[in-house]
């Protein structure tokens, strides 16, 4: 069965958005995405549809053919359990949403908690995580990137 798309008015076929996605998130779900498009002109993202088994959570996203999650977390703490959740759905890709609820970007807290998430990273059960701020993104990988280094490149978020 195939599931009809909407092309976005800004992006066209860089966005697409089911018509069966999750209508409680979608204002969320589009606006980091496109957040991150607006950051990466090579990305492309899919707005699934939405799953209504009973306690399956359906990733939100398809970013570049990987499957990834919006997680709106409460502060940097809840990166961890965004990374635990995103795991469980099959998602390789992590989408950290600052917008949602944090008011204020602590670089260094931050950093700390994507860079103990580096076993998810060099297992390869996640391969990106992109974090959303102030309508900008940036693409994270702790394989790749030390602490600080993570930390630099939130640090290019700041309005």
């Amino acid at each position: 069965m195939e599931t009809e798309y909407l092309l976005d008015e800004e992006f066209g076929e860089r966005l697409l958005i089911s018509v069966k996605a999750d209508k409680s998130e979608l204002g969320s779900n589009i606006r980091a995405a496109k957040a991150i498009l607006c950051s990466y002109n090579e990305v492309s993202i899919r707005i699934n549809s939405h799953t209504y088994a009973f306690g399956h959570k359906n990733p939100e996203y398809t970013i570049c053919e990987e499957l990834g999650d919006r997680k709106g977390v409460m502060s940097e703490r809840g990166i961890t359990a965004g990374f635990k959740s995103a795991k469980k759905q099959g998602c390789k890709i992590v989408v950290i949403d600052l917008d949602e609820h944090v008011l204020h970007l602590d670089t260094f807290e931050l950093s700390k908690y994507i860079s103990r998430r580096k076993a998810d990273f060099t297992s390869n059960m996640i391969t990106d995580c992109y974090v959303v701020f102030y309508g900008k993104a940036v693409r994270v990988n702790a394989r790749y990137q030390t602490r600080k280094e993570i930390e630099s490149k939130l640090e290019t978020l700041r309005p």
